[in-house]
Parts: C-alpha cells; sequence; structure tokens
C-alpha cells in the first residue's frame, strides 16, 4: 500500500490495446473495466499489475487474459487521496465505493460482489456491490471450510520480515554502528518485546531507542506478522499513526536522533522493489533485517532474491493467494465463467496461480520470480471469508 506510488501504470496502455473506458475517475488513474476486476492486498498488487497491464520484465512479453476479457487490477491506496484511500468504480456503469484496502478489505468486497455466504448480503461498506469483483488478491488466510463460497488459490510464497532505518548519532559516539549490530541480530521474541512494549526499548549499550511502527489494520501483513511473533495486543510504544501507515513502504520510517525505528514487510514486495520491478523504490536508505541469524534475501540490487530456508520456513514464509468465488470455476454451476477459470488455472502458464514446469520467460511464473515470489508451499483450499 505504498501511497506515494503511481497507480495504475500503463492504464492508457490499455485503453489504446483493450479498448477498456476510463470514467471521470473516482481515484487517480485507476481503470474502469469490462473484463475481470481484481482488488485487495498491497502486497501482490505491483505482480498483478504488471500481469494484467502487460511486462517484458521476464525477457518475454506477458499479459493475462481470461477466454479473451482482460484483468484490470486496483492498488490497495493511491496518489493524492487523503488517506490513500477514496472511492473507485470497477465496472462500466457500475457503483462507486470505497476502495478495498488490503487483504481482508478485498475479500469483503469480492464476498459482497457475490452475496456474501448467504448469496443475498451484495453490501460493501454501504453500498451495494452485487458484480462488482471477480477477484480478490490476499495475504493472509480465511478460515478453511469444505465448499466454502470463496476459493484460495496459491499465487506464490512469500515472507514476513521487517526493515528498519537508523537515526543519526546525536552524540557522534558510535553508538550507531553498534545499535545496527544489536538490531542485524534480533530474535523472534526480541520483536515481540518491541510489539508488546508500553514505551521504547533501550538497545545495551547505547543512547539508542527501538521504535516499533504498526501497519493499518486491514493488511493481511500486520496480521500474519502479529500472530508471527505471538503479539495480540499491541503496546502503547507502537507508533500506528491513527491506523494509516501503509504496508511496504520504506518512506514511513522517519527515524529521530538516537532511534531506530522497525515495520514488518513482505520480503517478495521488498525484493521486487529493490530490483527494479515494481513502479516505484520505496526503500532508499531501508534495510531488510535478519532473524534469528537468517537473512531473509540473497544477492544485491538488481539480482536480490529469496532466501529459500527464510521463505520455505514455518516461522516467516507464508504462501499469499488469489481468491475467486468457487462457483465461478466449478464446471456444471449455474455461474461457471470459463475466462475466470483460465486466469486462476494452476496448470495454466498464462494464469495467475501457474507454478509448473516450463521454464519459459513467457509465463506467469517467471513474471512472479522477477517480483519476489518462489513456489507456493501451501495447497487450495476453500473457505467463507
Amino acid at each position: 500500500m505504498k501511497i506515494k506510488k503511481m497507480v495504475a501504470v500503463g492504464a492508457t496502455a490499455l485503453v489504446v490495446a483493450t479498448g477498456i473506458a476510463f470514467a471521470a475517475a473516482p481515484a487517480n488513474a485507476d481503470p474502469i473495466s469490462d473484463g475481470y476486476s481484481i482488488v485487495g492486498s498491497d502486497t501482490l498488487q505491483d505482480a498483478v499489475a504488471a500481469l494484467a497491464n502487460g511486462t517484458g520484465i521476464s525477457g518475454s512479453q506477458v499479459k493475462l487474459k481470461g477466454s479473451g476479457k482482460s484483468l484490470a487490477s486496483w492498488d490497495a491506496f493511491t496518489l493524492g487521496v487523503s488517506g490513500g484511500a477514496g472511492k473507485i468504480q470497477t465496472k462500466e456503469f457500475g457503483p462507486v465505493f470505497d476502495r478495498p484496502t488490503g487483504s481482508g478489505a478485498g475479500r469483503n468486497a469480492l464476498l459482497a460482489s457475490v452475496g456474501g455466504v448467504s448469496g443475498s448480503a451484495f453490501t460493501f461498506n454501504g453500498v451495494n456491490v452485487q458484480g462488482q469483483v471477480d477477484l480478490a488478491r490476499s495475504s493472509s488466510k480465511g478460515t478453511n471450510v469444505s465448499g466454502g463460497v470463496l476459493t484460495y488459490l496459491p499465487f506464490g510464497q512469500d515472507a514476513i520480515g521487517f526493515i528498519y532505518k537508523i537515526g543519526t548519532d546525536a552524540n557522534n559516539n558510535g553508538d550507531a554502528a553498534t545499535a545496527k549490530t544489536w538490531i542485524d541480530g534480533l530474535t523472534t521474541a526480541e520483536l515481540t518485546s518491541f510489539y508488546s512494549a508500553s514505551s521504547p526499548v533501550a538497545i545495551p549499550g547505547t543512547d539508542y531507542t527501538v521504535k516499533p511502527l504498526a501497519i493499518q489494520s486491514s493488511s493481511g501483513t500486520w496480521t500474519t506478522f502479529l500472530s508471527k511473533i505471538g503479539v495480540s495486543t499491541i503496546g502503547a510504544a507502537v507508533d500506528t499513526r491513527g491506523n494509516t501507515i501503509p504496508e511496504n513502504d520504506g518512506t514511513v520510517l522517519t527515524p529521530a536522533a538516537d532511534q531506530v525505528q522497525i515495520i514488518p514487510l513482505s520480503v517478495a514486495n521488498y525484493i521486487g522493489q529493490v530490483n527494479g520491478a515494481a513502479r516505484i523504490n520505496t526503500m532508499a536508505g531501508a534495510t531488510v533485517g535478519t532473524i534469528g541469524g537468517v537473512a531473509a534475501t540473497t544477492g544485491t540490487a538488481p539480482n536480490v532474491a529469496p532466501n529459500a530456508i527464510y521463505f520455505n520456513s514455518a516461522t516467516w514464509g507464508r504462501t499469499v493467494f488469489i481468491v475467486v468465488p468457487t462457483a465461478r470455476i466449478t464446471p456444471g454451476s449455474a455461474v461457471y465463467d470459463a475466462g475466470l477459470a483460465a486466469l486462476t488455472d494452476p496448470s495454466a502458464s498464462s494464469s495467475l496461480t501457474y507454478w509448473g514446469g516450463s521454464l519459459s520467460p513467457a509465463t506467469s511464473k517467471a513474471v512472479k520470480a522477477k517480483f519476489g515470489f518462489s513456489a507456493p508451499q501451501d495447497a487450495a483450499f476453500t473457505a467463507n471469508n
């Protein structure tokens, strides 16, 4: 949810290539689609936008469609709107409704689009959004329920980590170097202590303290991070900025003198930014953390890559998902949609969910790898949330 980035880059190209119309926009540079619409998680949005708009980053031209219908992706936050949220309109002549700002909100909008679990609950934040959302990006899981209304299909493997910035050394006594060494050796227990603390934690042997930042609460990255460090209620020392902090945005770290600020993030998103795959790089001056002596990444920009040991670990690894209405991808269903099924078919190299054996740069897998994702560890499942 990087508020400062350009939204829906390539939108003009979409008009030329696909004939998609753009109305007087309720938010800056958002598309309006006559095809399939996807909303939700910031973690996946740059990779999904590249696949939707068309990209050559893998060395071949890749643009995903479902049976000829275009895919249009809406960012979790947008430029030039107070709070980065505002309104969106996803379909021609459709209603204007609140932008889904994260995984949870994206899934809720998708669920409302199909009428909820009951089939008749079409309201999202007070607006009837029936038929307005086709898919959701999610970096967190719903509760596995057999025959659920929603199907979660693995998009790729990500990992939860954190970035930090170190403020100036007020006394110029070498404390900054000591603070960096200490931060680079953090454990899970120390992260737990930061986010549970009622006051900033002092860094031993220095004048520095740690100031932890929170991501806005509808973020799947934030809820997953809290579950991994075992914190249910954050401490008073955590800076929430009124629940407005976007995820995966290094510019939110503005440490004072003798202060280290930290914030959790998607490591895949970090990789996509520093390697130049993403539409903007907000990570200048930020360092991705090491936890328990295991680095989250390998290599240096523009060739940073996931550390497989870290990404595939039960502790910090996580599978992220494309969420789709179960009935719409179930052959024989009254609402079965062949295009949507093709767009989310894990066996199809031109789908959002492909991780098959092809090494061709023309696959969606090749594009996702450029954005820091690797083959998913979790399987598909269904849920009602």
